[in-house]
């Protein structure tokens, strides 16, 4: 038995329920060692383990926090009655899913109200202590009378279940259920009383009834449109203690959290609520939305529509920036005004703009290595935009994007050994210490001069592979002789890299003191290290050609009157002995008599 299309997740365990024949959800249940609510819902696997089906049949059923189906909502689930429909449970339809909506109240299929208590006991129809069809004491809920529902309710019903509806003059799609459904708790919310003053502060609905009475003060408005609601927004305007010129202060939370709504139901109810304060109620702000032919939006709009503090949109108007009007209400209240066209045109600027870290994200490089291409220049000026009190960075990503592309293009060798090749991001002061030599290469890349032998469309400047032997000799035509760290001399000589630092500090192989990042680190020339691979023969490679050990070696050079130097003491031994080039050869011209 699988579950039914828009069956709820409560539904079909009572229908496994019943097919088991316990009289009563609960004792199933018990019998599979679960119980219902949040953590059988976290630990879906062994929900649909117990149950013997697939975890993706159950997933559709299943309530989430981030569900997109308004009627799995887990903030709206039902937890304290389990509801029904009197026509679908008498024509053995499955208990549908938005039943389980704490604010609906009537069939979605059949536009009748949904029932709570028993027709025959009067009981509560709680969430485990029935079967599908019928209460304990025996009574059918299909016998039930079915009482047609009114309108907002059915409609809202429609709504969570998916269906077309109608509110506010607007025909709601499906894909918006989630936020119009909050939009209508917002409304309700709202219209209660609340005895602390706090607007909105209210608990879910627990039975059928309690959810008719959070949907009837709001039908009006959501009905009878636009009227019911014109006359509610002035109502609110003109209500005892509201202050202020402008909607945001004189209708307050309720017009911040319109703003905070989201949706086609959400954007309805804002936009007639401005044509009421502009028409009607002289908002400081909306009686100037239209002048000099322009639509005009405040501050705070502007600054939800670009996602940013409006204090920037009203900086950005103070120093010339965009173009607006400000002035000041009687309460001292400072108010802006800007035209939507510069809105707009902020927000793509905003959307081609990046920081340093953005750039640095798209090229693929370190934090130094992009210091190094803005001092190279990289990125001319067309790559940079004028600073704007509203936007986020100065660079351009369109024009930086345009400019990969071209370096992209041109001639490749897919078939290049890899070997040969090095990434752009290991063209820095690593490999070099000139920063001269780097900046030159840095340049001949942006304007084209030297090629990428492998540049995939997906790959980042900082994965183009490019001619390492191109790349060492454009370094020594400018001076960057290749440099190596002990570490790196060590890796590929064979040494013990601290054999290698002991040398550069006994001054037998010549290096200088730099910095690699944030650590200090020897730095060793070619040509200081092929000068000491002529002054110097490392006795292990010497024991290891000879196939004996280092130790009978210095043993037989010490009867010959060589003695060894640069080592360095480990524990009871020593390590890193070197015996001189000049040492060996006159042993060989004047051997020992």
């Amino acid at each position: 038995m699988t579950p039914e299309t828009h069956e709820s997740l409560l539904g079909y365990i009572k229908r496994r329920s019943d097919a088991e024949g316990f009289p009563e959800a609960g004792g199933f249940l018990t019998m599979l060692g679960q119980s219902y609510g949040r953590a059988m819902v976290e630990e879906a696997e062994r929900l649909a383990e117990d149950l013997d089906i697939d975890l993706a049949t159950l997933e559709p059923i299943l309530p989430s926090a981030q569900s997109k189906d308004p009627a799995l909502d887990w903030s709206f689930h039902r937890m304290h009655r389990d509801p029904v429909c009197p026509s679908c449970i008498a024509a053995c339809q499955p208990r549908r899913k938005e039943w389980r909506h704490a604010m609906v109240s009537a069939c979605a299929e059949h536009g009748c109200q949904l029932i709570d208590e028993c027709p025959g006991c009067g009981g509560p129809l709680t969430l485990l202590g029935d079967g599908y069809a019928g209460c304990l004491c025996g009574a059918h809920y299909g016998d039930a009378n079915a009482v047609p529902a009114s309108s907002l309710e059915t409609e809202f019903s429609r709504m969570i279940a998916g269906r077309s509806a109608k509110l506010a003059g607007v025909e709601l799609c499906a894909d918006d259920g989630l936020h119009n459904a909050r939009t209508v708790w917002f409304l309700s919310a709202n219209m209660a009383k609340a005895r602390t003053g706090k607007e909105g502060k209210s608990i879910y609905p627990k039975t059928v009834t309690e959810a008719r009475a959070w949907l009837k003060p709001v039908e009006a408005l959501l009905l009878d449109w636009p009227t019911a609601f014109d006359d509610h927004v002035v109502q609110r305007w003109n209500a005892p203690g509201a202050e202020g010129m402008t909607a945001a202060m004189r209708l307050g939370a309720w017009y911040r959290g319109l703003l905070r709504q989201k949706g086609a139901l959400a954007k309805a109810l804002l936009s007639r609520c401005l044509i009421v304060v502009s028409t009607v109620c002289g908002d400081a702000y909306k009686t100037n939305r239209h002048k000099d032919g322009s639509t005009w939006v405040s501050a705070a709009q502007a600054g939800d529509i670009l996602g940013i503090r409006s204090e920037r949109v009203v900086e950005a108007v103070r120093d010339g920036t965009m173009i607006g009007s400000q002035g000041r209400s009687g309460t001292g209240h400072l108010h802006t005004i800007v035209r939507m066209q510069d809105v707009e045109e902020v927000h793509e600027l905003r959307a081609r703009s990046g920081t340093k870290e953005k750039v640095r994200s798209i090229l693929g490089v370190s934090r130094k290595q992009f210091q190094l291409m803005d001092e190279a220049k990289f990125f001319g000026d067309e790559c940079r935009m004028p600073p704007h009190p509203c936007v986020d960075g100065v660079f351009d990503l369109e024009n930086i994007r345009n400019i990969l592309d071209r370096i992209r293009q041109g001639p490749r060798d897919d078939n290049a050994d890899p070997a040969g090749l090095v990434s752009f991001r290991k063209i820095n002061l690593r490999r070099t210490t000139d920063r001269t030599a780097v900046l030159k290469i840095y340049r001949l890349i942006a304007n084209r001069e030297l090629r990428a032998l492998k540049f995939a469309q997906d790959d980042s400047l900082g994965d183009a592979l490019f001619s390492e032997a191109e790349i060492s000799r454009l370094l020594q035509e400018q001076g960057g002789a290749r440099a190596w760290t002990a570490g790196e001399i060590a890796g590929f000589s064979g040494w013990k890299p601290e054999c290698v630092t002991g040398w550069c500090e006994q001054g037998l192989l010549q290096a200088t003191r730099g910095k690699r990042g944030s650590f200090n680190v020897w730095q060793i020339s070619e040509e200081a290290l092929s000068r000491f691979r002529q002054e110097f023969q490392v006795v292990s490679d010497l024991a290891k050609e000879g196939k004996t050990t280092s130790r009978k070696l210095l043993a037989s050079l010490a009867d010959r009157g060589i003695s060894s130097v640069g080592s360095q003491p480990v524990g009871t031994s020593s390590r890193g002995h070197l015996i001189r080039t000049g040492d060996i050869a006159r042993m060989i011209a004047f051997p020992p008599t």
